[in-house]
């Protein structure tokens, strides 16, 4: 813009000389001067107007090619990535529960422990009533955290209740296990599903 400004200084005084020297020989040789000078006058104007108007038009390009928003397409997605798979199994129970069976005669129990497979969302529940022995599956949805298990004591006093925490940290009821007509029972409190969403 710099270099126009330039240019126009330098055009307008070359162009002022030539206009001195048309308009006196206009004046010395029409019958009509004024008229010749207004005539002059308008083609300069013209001039100087397209020429303001090719300089804006080519800003106005620049601009418009350098203002598009590199964020118009926005992608959301409410799970991030967590492995599905451990490197390492835990042999150990991630979490446990235990109540003493009340007999005089034997020291039985009521206990449950969960434990950690290969998957990361899928553990092995393992239950025990006195002398029985029962398995079920726990399969955690996938918060985009690693899963926390916790067991919380049920309404009856050989029962309890398994869940999970959210990436909220609040306790979600999952499984309740329980004893019924001296067996183990294994009762779905709620089903859980987790969806994804992108936006565009």
């Amino acid at each position: 813009m710099i270099e126009w400004f330039k240019w126009m200084s330098k055009w307008q005084n070359s162009n002022f000389s030539m206009f001195k020297t048309s308009f006196f020989l206009q004046v010395k040789n029409s019958e009509k001067p004024l008229y010749c000078a207004k005539k002059i006058m308008n083609r300069l104007v013209l001039l100087t107007l397209f020429i303001l108007g090719i300089s804006c038009n080519n800003k106005y390009q620049q601009d418009s090619t350098t203002t598009v928003k590199k964020d118009s397409v926005v992608k959301v997605t409410s799970t991030p990535v967590v492995s599905l798979t451990r490197d390492i199994v835990n042999p150990k129970p991630v979490a446990t529960f235990s109540k003493k069976v009340p007999d005089e005669l034997n020291d039985w129990k009521f206990a449950v422990n969960i434990y950690e497979t290969k998957e990361t969302f899928h553990y092995l529940m393992k239950m025990q009533y006195m002398e029985l022995r029962a398995n079920d599956t726990l399969k955690i949805p996938n918060f985009g955290t690693a899963p926390k298990i916790e067991i919380k004591q049920g309404s009856e006093p050989l029962s309890c209740i398994v869940g999970f925490l959210d990436k909220n940290n609040q306790f979600k009821e999952y499984k309740l296990v329980s004893i019924k007509d001296k067996n183990l029972s294994v009762h779905i409190l709620h089903r859980y599903a987790v969806t994804t969403y992108e936006s565009k």
